[in-house]
């Protein structure tokens, strides 16, 4: 199953007044991986997608394993879960520099696609994913 990776420096500004970070900050790291999926992984700049169509999530969750501290290095591992007609689910792991042995979180989001242009019928209404995403989605799925 194809994997792609986004490394991340623990910054100040995500942790908590105690020094670990804030669990919310999971979640934009979960955004910040699907976004550069698309544009390294898939070959499909996020911001000229985004001119079409767009990909919010439905749903998202997250188990904590172990906490993420300032200064440490993670990476956050995304896979392809499922391919629905409008939607994808990502599921995603973050490890530490040990890598399995160092799980600190996992999570999936369910993300739709839907029209970005105002302009069109579809403007903000849930539509099949294109084929060339498709394509896209289901050829990283397949490595």
């Amino acid at each position: 199953m194809a994997v792609f990776m986004l490394p991340i420096e623990v910054r100040f500004g995500a942790c908590d007044p105690v020094g670990i970070v804030y669990f919310p900050r999971y979640f934009d790291w979960f955004h910040q991986a699907m976004e550069a999926w698309f544009g390294e992984a898939l070959g499909l700049p996020y911001h000229e997608v985004l001119t079409r169509h767009g990909f919010p999530a439905v749903h998202t969750e997250a188990d904590y394993r172990r906490p993420c501290a300032f200064g440490d290095r993670v990476r956050v591992e995304l896979r392809v879960g499922h391919i629905g007609r409008s939607s994808v689910r990502l599921d995603y792991r973050v490890v530490g520099p040990d890598g399995d042995e160092d799980l600190r979180a996992t999570g999936h989001t369910v993300v739709v696609c839907f029209g970005t242009d105002p302009a069109a019928a579809d403007h903000l209404q849930a539509v099949a994913l294109p084929p060339h995403i498709r394509a896209a989605v289901e050829a990283f799925a397949a490595r």
